[in-house]
Formats: structure tokens, sequence, C-alpha cells
């Protein structure tokens, strides 16, 4: 199985495991949006500091692992053009092939290297495609041969009779490939090897060597290897980029797809369709191991082994949304999604109960039994025996029930959680339901747990209860837990304690028989309701809401100790935490039982792109703390350049400072948390506003001598690791210490004269700051409305984005609860998420330029169909966000219906002349959502209904519309006036309903 092959590897410390598909590594991907100059990345190296440098087509761009620095034909003409190579010597120089010629950077600068005028060589600048160092300068690929350069001028050393293409550097000497042959450069001797007679046309431009010493080139016609004096052609496809990793992959880079082969040539893998793997050009590995593709299309992308392998669509789901997760008997997988319930048997997915067969579609908790599956559903429960699907009718009073969890205990008896209540199915086929008349004081059941000993605890959505012979006890009200905590999962520990997770709070809570503790923020426990909860190789594994943390079992212990102390939880998968760190990826689904499942190493997680499994068995990869640098000081209006090890000499006025520093991190897993401080000035360590605002600003500093410092607190060695950099302010004439001891002397003779120079000349330097200052501030203010405008529209429509509404829209809402019809409900705030239908087709038939210009037709058109005070903002890719003023309520289906037919009737222009016809989906729900609760969500919680409407807009065949409204009769839980967590619980909860277009009756609920 797949999933076994990546899992069968843990502990091992490779950065990019050969055995483990190109879709389960983790892909970050950097755009323009991000910073990149321009998006296709064209050379990639990594300096001696440990910088990311990357060229592009519109300048280079340097990369700390947190920000870009773009660099440009401000700095160096040559940077106006194409970057073609890079190479990064071990003197800290960097070399920039650029088409226009060859550059230098050191120490903050950039410096062109011309050519050497020779009558036996190309006159005057060429492109520079391939650098490799040599000695204390580079040789450099050129149009008649191999240059060489020490920094001063370039000139011809190697003559080839044909072009330097690629360039390699091996213990044998260097090795260069021309046109039809390669040749080993050793002292002044040439060693032709050339290609087959079929290939004496093709241009070797790529030359790498494996990790066994093996050499390979990279053709337009082809793949070849080494042999003996000749060479084999491994694959015909045209080469765009190579490289042998560490861990013995052979990345080969064509036009169309990236290649992943073994060291003996074979094809393991070839990625076409993915973004980061398209129209490859460079291919970097960084001393980390995370290997870094630059695409002509989607900017540069880096790849790393995570911690996680998905099975979708790939492996057989029809559907990838799923909501349960249970282990048969003999050891398979049963899944259940959002069209039925499927089996994983080597290593794919085989339905086994249509959505359409269940009382509802979707399959949200399972009891894999050895003769039968029981199914609960959104509206019920059903069985599977032998293939077939039965609703027996002892489970009659559960239809239209939600059915978060199954459990069968000891005794045989089986359990229902349900939102009508705990339904208990006796071994002799009665049925029992307890739920308010019972002692439950809510009667939504989301999860039940037997204990070790035998107890069966009840999670409802208002404190946790214990079924005790046939009596329902509120065993939390009893032991201090009350009753405003909804319980979402539940879990033992092996010495008996119980943990349960909460949404209140988003946290744990535990209980060691006498009281409960609360594990959350304040202990170093990430934010999120947990889903499930289990035990592996040492750590509590937490799974829920924002992604997946694990904490030590030693941690815990010491809590029973009586010595409570931070819990060290670690952000394993991160979808939205409170912190940084962890690997970005979704995850996970649904209160209840069946919410997850330990099956070897493996923790499987039911997510809205299928089956997430989890190794719980990988070991953390030591990694060297980042190295922390002090980039740059301004002072008196000039940047300088700290010369490491060396006290930074500053102007007699110098009393402003900016300090630019960062911490050089690759490694996803662990970012920097930097602090700094100015050692005789500042009292404490000083933390950032922002991870990616790397820079620290003094005014007005007294003279003194000082030390700015910056470590990385979460550095094995925070004070061994700390970067400093010491200097002086001079005092002025008048500041010193002998002009104090000689001004009492004189003071008797020449006070009047001296009180009168010293008060002029105060003032007119009072007068000269508060100008400075006034300038200051006219600039930095105009900067930041220029920055914050950038900021606030979306570069492509020239709409508002999502920053700008997370800033404006509270805003808003405050004003129009001013309003009488908006706080009596009459008039809502109607939020409008539109996507476009199929636009991959544009881009894959037209091109991306075509979908570029189609975006921006769509975003002016929606922009006219709006009023005035109404917003229209790029919510993401091909989403748009439409947020209305008050309409009266009610007035969805009216906006729903003409914004689909608006866009259905318009004609979009391509680039070639054509026109073409979009349609689009459009999920839509009213603000607020119920009157007399009018906080109960804010307006993120409510884009995230609509977004859930246009899912079942696209799912009832685009081109339509979906809206959420209440349901006739419900009636939110008493004294409910605000809701933190995922709005989706409405749905679940039967208090919101879902309607849309009906072709016969109009809109009606569905």
């Amino acid at each position: 199985m797949a999933a076994s092959l990546w899992l069968s590897l843990a502990g091992t410390a490779s950065a990019l495991p050969p055995d483990k598909a190109f879709g389960d590594y983790v892909a970050d991907t950097w755009g323009v949006e991000h910073g990149l100059p321009q998006v296709s990345v064209l050379a990639i190296a990594q300096d001696r500091d440990g910088y990311l440098w990357l060229g592009s087509q519109g300048g280079l761009a340097r990369y700390d692992g947190a920000r870009f620095s773009h660099f440009g034909q401000q700095d160096a003409a040559p940077l106006g053009t194409q970057v073609l190579a890079l190479h990064a010597g071990e003197d800290g120089r960097l070399w920039i092939g650029t088409a226009q010629g060859l550059l230098l950077y050191r120490g903050g600068h950039f410096r062109e290297v011309p050519v050497a005028s020779a009558p036996d060589q190309a006159p005057g600048a060429f492109p520079v495609r391939a650098i490799v160092g040599d000695g204390d300068g580079v040789l450099v690929a050129g149009p008649d041969g191999v240059y060489a350069s020490d920094g001063t001028r370039l000139s011809l050393r190697y003559p080839l009779g044909g072009p330097a293409l690629g360039l390699l550097r091996r213990k044998d000497g260097v090795w260069a490939g021309s046109t039809g042959q390669v040749f080993r450069i050793d002292g002044d001797r040439l060693h032709p090897y050339r290609l087959p007679s079929a290939a004496a046309l093709a241009q070797v431009s790529r030359l790498i060597e494996d990790r066994q010493g093996q050499l390979w080139a990279g053709t337009a016609m082809g793949l070849y290897r080494a042999q003996g004096d000749g060479w084999e052609r491994i694959a015909a496809t045209p080469v765009e980029a190579m490289l042998a990793d560490r861990d013995g992959n052979l990345w080969v880079a064509g036009p169309q797809r990236l290649e992943r082969r073994d060291l003996a040539g074979r094809l393991v893998e070839s990625v076409s369709d993915r973004v980061g793997a398209r129209a490859i050009r460079a291919i970097h590995e960084d001393r980390d191991g995370n290997l870094w593709l630059g695409s002509a299309v989607d900017g540069a992308t880096r790849l790393w082994d995570g911690w996680t392998s998905r099975l979708g669509r790939e492996q057989g789901l029809r559907n990838p949304l799923l909501w349960s997760i249970a282990r048969g008997p003999d050891g398979t997988v049963w899944v259940g999604g959002s069209d039925g319930v499927y089996v994983y048997r080597d290593g794919r997915f085989h339905a086994r109960a249509d959505g359409a067969s269940l009382p509802h579609p979707e399959a949200y908790s399972l009891l894999v039994e050895r003769d039968r599956i029981w199914i609960g559903t959104r509206a019920g429960a059903a069985v599977l025996r032998d293939g077939r699907v039965e609703t027996p009718a002892v489970l009659a009073p559960l239809r239209g029930a939600q059915v978060s969890g199954i459990v069968r205990d000891r005794a045989g008896r089986r359990w229902f959680a349900t939102s009508q209540g705990l339904f208990l199915l006796w071994p002799d086929g009665s049925l029992s339901r307890y739920a308010e008349a019972q002692g439950l004081a809510d009667p939504r059941v989301r999860v039940v747990h037997e204990t070790t000993d035998g107890r069966l605890l009840v999670g409802t959505h208002q404190g946790l209860y214990e079924w005790r012979d046939g009596a329902i006890v509120a065993i939390g009200r009893q032991t201090g837990l009350g009753d405003d905590t909804m319980i979402t999962a539940i879990h033992e520990l092996g010495d008996g304690r119980w943990l349960v997770g909460s949404s209140a709070g988003e946290d744990l809570r535990l209980f060691d028989g006498r009281r409960w503790t609360q594990l959350g923020r304040a202990m170093g426990v990430p934010a999120s309701i947990p889903f499930f909860i289990t035990r592996a190789h040492g750590y509590l594994w937490v799974a829920g809401m924002r992604g997946v943390y694990r904490i030590p079992l030693g941690r815990l212990d010491a809590l029973r100790a009586g010595t409570p102390a931070p819990l060290d939880a670690e952000v394993i998968i991160n979808s939205g935490a409170d912190r940084p760190g962890g690997q970005p990826d979704r995850c996970c689904n649904g209160a209840g039982n069946s919410r997850g499942l330990l099956l070897g190493h493996a923790l499987w997680l039911p997510t809205r792109e299928g089956a997430l499994l989890v190794d719980t068995a990988r070991t953390t990869t030591a990694v060297r703390d980042p190295r922390v640098l002090i980039e740059r000081v301004q002072a008196g209006g000039q940047w300088r350049y700290p010369d490491p090890g060396r006290a930074m000499q500053l102007p007699l006025d110098a009393r402003d400072l900016r300090f630019e520093f960062t911490a050089l991190a690759f490694q996803p897993m662990r970012p920097p948390h930097l602090r700094f401080r100015l050692a005789g000035y500042d009292r404490g360590w000083r933390e950032l506003d922002a991870p990616h605002l790397r820079s620290a600003t003094y005014t007005n500093l007294p003279p003194g001598d000082y030390s700015f410092q910056v470590v990385d607190a979460n550095a094995s060695g925070p004070a061994a690791q700390a970067a400093r950099l010491p200097f002086s302010i001079p005092p002025r004439w008048h500041e010193t210490r002998a002009f104090r001891l000689l001004l009492p002397l004189l003071a008797g003779l020449f006070v009047y004269f001296l009180y009168g120079w010293l008060q002029r000349r105060h003032t007119r330097q009072r007068e000269a700051l508060e100008q400075l200052v006034q300038e200051r501030t006219r600039d930095l203010q105009a900067a930041n409305a220029r920055l914050e405008a950038l900021s606030f529209t979306d570069p492509l429509t020239g709409l508002h984005n999502r920053r700008y509404l997370s800033r404006q829209i509270p805003a808003d809402l405050s004003f129009y609860e001013r309003d009488q019809a908006y706080r009596d409900g009459t008039e809502v705030v109607v939020f409008a998420l539109l996507d476009v239908d199929h636009f991959k087709a544009i881009n894959d038939t037209h091109g991306h330029a075509a979908g570029d210009r189609v975006l921006e037709q769509l975003g002016a058109m929606l922009t006219g169909l709006v009023r005035k005070g109404d917003y229209v903002a790029r919510w993401g890719g091909e989403e748009f966000l439409l947020v209305f003023r008050p309409l009266p309520r009610g007035s969805m289906a009216q906006v729903g219906a003409r914004l689909c037919a608006e866009i259905r009737d318009h004609r979009f222009a391509l680039d070639d002349g054509a026109s073409h016809r979009l349609t689009a989906s459009v999920g839509l729900v009213e603000h607020p959502l119920f009157p007399q609760a009018p906080n109960l969500l804010d307006w993120e919680q409510m884009v995230t209904l609509a977004d859930r409407a246009l899912y079942r807009a696209k799912s009832s065949g685009r081109d339509t519309w979906a809206a959420f409204r209440p349901c006739p009769d419900a009636a939110l839980p008493a004294g409910m006036e605000t809701f933190d967590g995922d709005p989706s619980w409405l749905v679940e909860a039967g208090l919101v309903e879902r309607f849309g277009p009906d072709p016969a009756r109009g809109p009606t609920p569905r």
C-alpha cells in the first residue's frame, strides 16, 4: 500500500525519501504576491551565510526564510534582464550570470565584470548561462569556450571551437557541455567525449554528478549517462534542469513534466499536473535537505518531507470529503464520507455503500463488526450486511437525527450518540432513549466512551454525563466541569485519568478523580477544538479543528506529581493554529466517535481531502540552529553594512538608527522566534510586532557605548547564537566630561553670555530636530499610505482583498447597528461568495494570461453590478466575495439569481480576439443570521457558511446559487449570544437550512 511504503521509513534521516510519492511531500510555493520580482525562476543558489538567492526574468531576489529582498535595475543595470545562473563562492561572494553579462555581489554591493578585449574571443558582453568555482574566481560558459574571472575582468581561458553551455566541477577536473560533446578540462588539456552520432547537434546544457560519482548530461534531445568514453541515452525527454539529491533521487525537468529517476536511470515517477512541478527551469537542494524548484510559471517551490500521506481520489474515493474512520475486526480500514462508505484494501478504496442508499448521503459515524457495519448519518442510522444496506425498524426513532457516534460496549450493547439524545440498543433488540426527561441538559450528544473499568461516559453540547444502570448522572457538574463545556472527544490515559476535548476555550480538560485541570494556552497548548485523542510513541496526539499537535506524556505525568510546568506541546499539522510552525495541511472533520484511528504507526484522520495519515513514529530530525545576522544599519540616511568581529564607527551626529536583522531558517517545522535589545539602552529583550517585520528603530540616542543584539529564543543556546553589533555614539563637545568640569569654573565670568549663546543654540537644534521629525513623519505616513493601499488591493483585478475586508467589515457592521431597521432584523448585510465554474479549462486551453484577463473583466463587471458602498473583493484564485450593505431580509434569491444570470449572459474577451462565456456558482448568507442574536457569528464565520453554501451549489450542478437561512422553528439554546467555533454546527443542529432555486416552485428549502 502507498501508505505503508512511506511509514516503513519512519525514523530515517532522509530529506526526501525515494519511496515516498511526490504528492506526499509538502510543497510550499512563493510567487510575485510573496515578494518575488517575477514569476519565472531560472536559477537558485545558497550562499555561505545561508541566504537563498533566486534569479528570475525580472531581477534577483534573496530569501531568508521569512521575506524576500528584491534587487533590480536600480542596483545594477544587468539585473533589469534575465538572471540565468548563480554561483555562491566559499569566500562569501555571489556570482550572477545575466543576459547582459557577469555580475559580482559582496558586502551589499554589485559590480559588473567586463569582458577583456582579445582578438581570439567573442567581442563584448554575452549571456552567462553556467558558472562554477575555480580557486579564487570562477569559470563561466561563453559563446566560444570557457571563460575565467577573478572578479576584475572576464577572459577566454579554454577555447572549445563552439559554445560552452553547461559546466560541472568534479575531482577529475572541470567538465564543459557543448554541441554534441562534453569536454573534460584537466589543466590546459581538453578531453572530448562525444554523444552518439544521432545527437551530434544536441546542446549539452546540463551536467550533474550523482552521489555514486556517475556523470549525467541533459540536452534538448534527451538524458544521457556517461559510459566509459561514450554516452548512453536514458530518456528522450528534453532536459531543462537536473539535480541528483543526497537521498538518491535523480530529478529531471522537461518542458511539460518533472521526472524522478533512480540512480540507474529508471523512471520512478512523472509529475505534470501539480503547481510547483510545471515548467521547471532550476532545481536546488539546500543545506537542510529541502528541494527548491524554480518554475517558469509558478515561481519558487520548496519540497520537504512532512509527517503525512494523503489518500483520496487517486486511491479510489469518488468524493474526498470524509467524516469518519473505523477499523474492522480483520484489520481493514473503513471510511464514511459525503457519498457513502468505503473500505481500504490493497492500496485502494472500494465502495461498499452508496450514499443514495443511506438515510442521508453522508456517513457521519461508523461501527464495524464482523457480520455488519453500523452507519450513522446526518438523518438516522442504517446497517450494511452482506453487501446490502438495511434500515431496521428498531432504528426508526433515530430518523432525522444526526448520529455522531456508535459504540459497542463489552456487554454487547450498542450506543448511539445523536442530536436527539442518547439511544441504547439492548442485546434483546429493544431501544431506549435518554434525553432531557432523563437528565440531559441538552439532548445533543456528541461522543460516547466506555472506560477500562466499564463506566459509560456521555459527552454532550452542555457537559459530561455518565450512564449508570439506566440513569443519567451529571458527572461533570458534580466534579466541577460546567454545563457550558461542549465535549468533543474523550480519552482515558493509562493511569486512569480522563482527558476530554472542549469547544469552550478550544482546549483539553484533565480529570484525576478529584478535580479538573484546564490544559490550554496558559500551559502552552495550541487552541484547537479536539476531535480525536490517542497515545503513541511517548506522546499524547490531539487532532482537531486547527490541526494536530502532540504533548510528551512525561509532562502529563508531572502534572499528576503536582509539579505543573509548560507542556511543550508541538504543532505537527497546522491548519490555522494560533502559533507558527508545523506542517501546513488541512485537518480535521467533526466531533464525535470514529474521528480517528491509530493503526500501527499511522494516525488516520478524516478530512475534506481524503484520509490524512500522520506518521507518529517519525523522529524529529535534529537541525542546527539558524544563523542570526544583523544585515545592515541606517545612520544619517545612509545604509552601512557591519564588518563581523569589529565595532561599527558611526558619524558624530548619528543619533537615529535603524537596524535590519534576520535568522536564516528554512526548517518549516520550527520557525525562529527573534528577540532584540540595545544593550546599554533597553532594560530587557523586545518582541517583534510580526515575524516578518525584522527591523528595529531607535531615535535620539544619547552618547555612550552600545551593543545591538538579536537572539532566536527557540535556539538550543540562544545566548551563544546571538548576533551582536557593538558601536559607540561619540559625544558632542558640550556633552564631554571636560566641558562639564570646566563650565562651573567659567560660570561666574561668562554666565550671561554663555547662557544666551546656549539658549539660541538649543533653540536652533530643537527647531531643526522638530523639522526633521516632521519631514520623516510625513515621509513615513506617505510610505505607510502607499503600503496600506498595496496591501489592501488585489494586484491583478484592482479589487479589495481579504486584508481590506478584515479591517473594514467590523467597522461597517458597528455602523449599521445604529440603524433601527438593522437592529430590528428587517434589513441585513448579505455575503455572496462567487466561484467561476470550470475556470481551469480556460487556463489549460487559452493560457494563464487569458485566465488573468477573464478575472480582470469579471472583477470590473461585478463592480458595475453593485451599489456604492457595497464591496467586491477577490477572495482567492477565481473566487470573489461580494458584501452588500443592508438589504431587506430575504433578498438572497434575487441577488443569487441576478449574479448567475449576469455572468451567464456576459461575453468575456480573450487575448486572441475570441470571446468566451462563463458560468458561476454562488453561496449566500445574511447577517445577522438570527435577529434575536445579532452577535452570534462574526463576519468570517458568515463567510464560512457562504463557502459551505457555495460547495452545495457546486454539488448541485454549478451555474446556480445556494444559501443558508434559519429554520422556521429554530430556537437557539438559552443564553447563547455568541459562538466562536465552526458555524457548521448550526446546520448539523438543524437550526439553519439550505435553500436555492427550484425550477418548479422557485426558491425552496432542500
